[in-house]
């Protein structure tokens, strides 16, 4: 059985529920040695000692609950939480001397409200999480008015209220900064899953497109003994790269990247058309291996559409360097029945193969046509845009 796939954000929530373990188990190792003291000086000790057996069972009680679960306990843990607490502060001010209940863990009541306080970090209602924090704050004030003897006291009392102000809200607030990451990181993991898998989708289509077309003109009938001998040896080819992307391992048509050698190579495939290649002007014209792939995929793609398509009486294609030396062109013309020249009307051919795949390469493809006037696509890449070409 595969082991269930984890994210950020419950990872999050499980390092918020590892802290509120972590807060109450250090609690309880602090209150546990002053509990015999606490019973000695007070004249409740078995209100002291109830009070002291319900704070420690809470303490364990939610730490074992978040352990187990990995996050947050719930909103009714929550609330209970609170209650208990509200109701030691309360009770407290019978069973704590007014002296012991600063500074002192056998008044352990105001030290294990701010655990509480923190605990509620992985509180996920706004509303919810105030309110228990301003009980928790009210039930403080009434613990620890009995206490406060004129204005020399008023600053211990207020330190203690605002620790428990201060670091409560603070706790929850990186909780939530913490989960709002988790939720992001997921969100962009969540994309890029996404992206790949259009990405590999394309990839897929771009493989077996010209394979595709080559079958479908091996499936013509019409086609004489010598063209159906190169249609064959194309569709081996086509054959050998769709392999080479099912094993995961990119080829090079031929190892060619010289740009007037590829286009001959391309053009030689469709001996069977009325096709003229011209490419002296791009003779040394070096392009970079994975261009090279992409620029043969289009051509023969361009070229398969005018055999499927163009009823051309003449095919040109025109390959050279730019006069200024700063980029290359290829151009495909035919004089075929031409088409709408409108991206919507565009095929998988003209349209991944041709435009959407050499345009990460830099390569801008320009179509025009119309019907009845043939259709001439040129293929425009400049040396500076893609950084590197040599000449």
């Amino acid at each position: 059985m595969a082991p269930p796939i984890s994210s950020t954000r419950s990872e999050a929530e499980r390092l918020i529920a590892f802290f509120v373990g972590g807060i109450r188990t250090a609690t309880v190792i602090q209150m546990a040695p002053s509990m015999p003291y606490a019973l000695k000086e007070t004249e409740y000790p078995v209100l002291a000692a109830a009070s002291w057996a319900s704070a420690l069972a809470m303490l364990v009680g939610i730490a074992v609950v978040g352990f187990a679960r990995r996050r947050p306990p719930g909103p009714g843990w929550e609330v209970a939480d609170v209650a208990v607490a509200v109701a030691l502060l309360v009770i407290g001010t019978w069973t704590v001397p007014p002296e012991m209940r600063f500074g002192t863990w056998e008044g352990f009541q105001l030290a294990y409200a701010v655990c509480v306080a923190c605990s509620l970090a992985g509180a996920r209602r706004r509303g919810i999480w105030a309110a228990l924090i301003l009980a928790l704050a009210a039930a403080e004030v009434f613990y620890v008015a009995p206490t406060v003897d004129g204005v020399r006291d008023l600053p211990i009392a207020v330190g203690n209220l605002l620790t428990l102000l201060a670091l409560g809200p603070l706790t929850w607030i990186s909780a939530r900064v913490l989960l709002r990451m988790g939720d992001k990181a997921d969100e962009a993991r969540s994309y890029a899953a996404r992206i790949a898998r259009e990405g590999e989708e394309r990839r897929a289509r771009l493989a077996v497109h010209n394979g595709t077309a080559l079958l479908r003109l091996l499936a013509d009938g019409s086609a004489d003994e010598a063209t159906r001998a190169r249609l064959r040896a194309q569709a081996e080819a086509e054959a050998n790269r769709m392999r080479a992307y099912l094993s995961g391992t990119p080829r090079v048509d031929g190892g060619q990247t010289d740009l007037a050698a590829l286009v001959s190579a391309v053009g030689s495939e469709h001996a069977d058309m009325p096709l003229a290649v011209v490419a002296d002007l791009a003779v040394g014209v070096r392009l970079e291996p994975g261009l090279a792939t992409d620029l043969a995929a289009a051509l023969r793609s361009l070229l398969l559409n005018v055999h499927q398509h163009a009823h051309a009486g003449q095919v040109v294609i025109h390959a050279e360097e730019s006069v200024d030396g700063d980029g290359w062109a290829v151009t495909v013309h035919d004089d075929g029945v031409g088409f709408e020249a409108v991206p919507e009307a565009y095929g998988v051919g003209l349209r991944q193969v041709v435009v959407d795949q050499l345009s990460t390469r830099g390569v801008a493809a320009e179509i025009t046509s119309m019907p009845g006037l043939g259709t001439t696509v040129v293929l425009r890449a400049r040396y500076a845009a893609r950084g590197g070409e040599e000449s």
